[in-house]
């Protein structure tokens, strides 16, 4: 990947701090794929180059039931449907806990509640088709 698309990945996504680890921030934000607009969470590595880390595409569906699992404080697990990695939701008393399934113990990060609702909100808008109330635009094929 680029440097500019990484700054423009970073700069039209809605963007949660990793307090276990600052080198790993959560990026939220759309991403164009040829199944049309997908939601992409992205739990970058800013080591290196900052391209690598942990990737999944959800469809509006699954963004959808991601979101009420976090706001019913439910524990899920999404469905293995291509080469990307699962993704889980795991609630506590302090925090959620959000897991990039096949990537070990470093693919995953524990956001406060209160950016848990945030990353909800994110999930839910999107789903619904609000790009740009979190990501400042429109994409193309959700046009």
């Amino acid at each position: 990947m680029k440097v500019k698309d990484l700054y423009w990945a970073a700069r039209n996504s809605t963007f949660f701090i990793n307090l276990e680890s600052e080198g790993r921030p959560l990026l939220c934000g759309p991403k164009v794929s040829e199944d049309g607009v997908r939601i992409r969470l992205w739990l970058r590595n800013l080591a290196g180059t900052g391209a690598g880390g942990a990737i999944v595409l959800l469809s509006r569906h699954e963004a959808a039931v991601m979101a009420n699992a976090i706001n019913t404080r439910s524990n899920w697990i999404g469905e293995k449907t291509s080469d990307m990695p699962r993704i889980g939701v795991s609630v506590t008393e302090t925090s959620t806990i959000i897991r990039f399934m096949e990537c070990g113990g470093a693919g995953h990060i524990a956001l406060p509640l209160a950016d848990g609702e945030r990353l909800a909100s994110c999930l839910h808008d999107m789903a619904d088709g609000c790009w740009r109330a979190h990501c400042g635009y429109v994409p193309e094929a959700a046009k």
